[in-house]
């Protein structure tokens, strides 16, 4: 929930570049938000073309994700020959694939948020 509020001055030339912006269909406020977010480097919501394009690569590197994993238990119970630096880089792929599920997790989460919000639906 949205509960803080921010008051910034601008100029009239940045006035201008946020109204260009923002177009018909955004306010000066989700503007302000979308600018924020990428700045921070926080995920971004997306539209629903991309949420379904963003679950088939979620389910994809669930996949993936799981192989990994296999690859790292066969080594851990012998039945595979155990390389501690192919364990190292199995760990590091596997920390990387979660992270980048949750992610993708998030920002399908924040844009369902949106679309609710927006009583766009799902």
């Amino acid at each position: 929930m949205r509960s803080e509020v921010v008051r910034v001055r601008l100029r009239p030339e940045e006035r201008q570049a946020l109204a260009d912006l923002c177009g018909d269909d955004r306010t000066a406020s989700d503007v302000i938000r979308l600018l924020f977010r990428d700045q921070a480097g926080l995920p971004l919501p997306v539209g629903p073309a991309e949420a379904l394009a963003l679950r088939g690569t979620n389910e994809e590197l669930r996949r993936i994700g799981i192989n990994l994993n296999q690859a790292v238990r066969a080594m851990n119970e012998g039945r595979v020959g155990y390389e501690p630096h192919l364990d190292a880089a199995l760990r590091s792929l596997l920390d990387g694939v979660f992270r980048l599920r949750a992610d993708v997790d998030l920002m399908l989460r924040i844009s369902r948020q949106e679309r609710r919000r927006d009583g766009h639906g799902l």
